[in-house]
């Protein structure tokens, strides 16, 4: 995987030189520590998470099934298309302490437990979120692989909906307890998009990613069938002992 994006890293403001088939400017903005405050231009920032539990096996299931589309699928979403892209060629985005793109060496491949191999940078799919929505095409920009923090930013690859990036990562915080994160940016594709219409594509993606982050909650991984049944009791009682919690979104009014 990438080198891990640190969350108190400077502020790093992408531009369109970055050779990606991206729908959006700002390239990897999502891990910016100031994202709330000065967000991309024209766009809408947002974060929200959802308690998981406590302890490390909660850590270590959460991350696993995050970053083999768990939360997409436990959110009952259809990913298709798969591509690794590069594959060992390409490692994502990786920044200097001045932001400066700089390369990102090699990747590691890693698996989860059912032999799926994890999201890595480049990696592209198509994802059908039912409900009459058009299927969105998505590239994953960066990985994050710290050893309390784990996850993947993706982007649009296309101007289906709304635009932007959103980086979902699982954390296991001092207190022991077990976190799913959602942070990101978006801004309604310039189609005509607009208006009350444009307002409601954009509530539409923060709900999108309040349920996949749900998803990955003991009780919804268990209801969905994404655990062996063996670990299905384990997940159980542990969701029993934690109760899910979640913390609003924030946002930004539209421009």
């Amino acid at each position: 995987m990438s080198p891990a994006a640190q969350r108190n890293e400077p502020v790093r403001r992408r531009s369109t030189h970055q050779r990606m088939p991206m729908a959006y400017a700002a390239v990897g903005a999502s891990s910016a520590a100031d994202l709330m405050r000065f967000p991309p231009e024209d766009t809408t920032p947002y974060e929200d998470e959802v308690k998981l539990g406590s302890g490390q096996d909660r850590f270590l299931v959460a991350s696993s099934l995050l970053m083999t589309w768990g939360a997409q699928r436990g959110a009952g979403y259809t990913v298709t298309d798969i591509d690794p892209g590069e594959g060992e060629r390409y490692t994502g985005l990786t920044f200097d302490d001045q932001g400066r793109a700089e390369s990102g060496g090699h990747a590691e491949h890693q698996y989860g437990p059912d032999g799926e191999p994890y999201l890595t940078a480049g990696t592209t799919a198509v994802v059908d979120r039912g409900a009459g929505e058009a299927p969105h095409a998505i590239m994953v920009v960066y990985t994050v692989d710290e050893p309390r923090r784990v996850g993947f930013a993706w982007g649009a690859g296309d101007e289906t909906g709304a635009i932007g990036e959103q980086l979902l990562t699982v954390e296991h915080r001092e207190d022991d307890s077990v976190w799913a994160c959602a942070r990101g940016f978006m801004a309604a594709a310039q189609n005509g998009l607009l208006g009350l219409k444009g307002r409601a594509t954009l509530k539409s993606e923060l709900a999108a990613a309040h349920a996949q982050l749900r998803a990955l909650a003991p009780h919804a991984v268990v209801e969905a069938g994404l655990l062996p049944v063996e670990a299905e009791s384990a997940a159980v009682t542990d969701d029993q002992t934690s109760a899910s919690e979640s913390a609003s979104a924030a946002e930004r009014e539209l421009p």
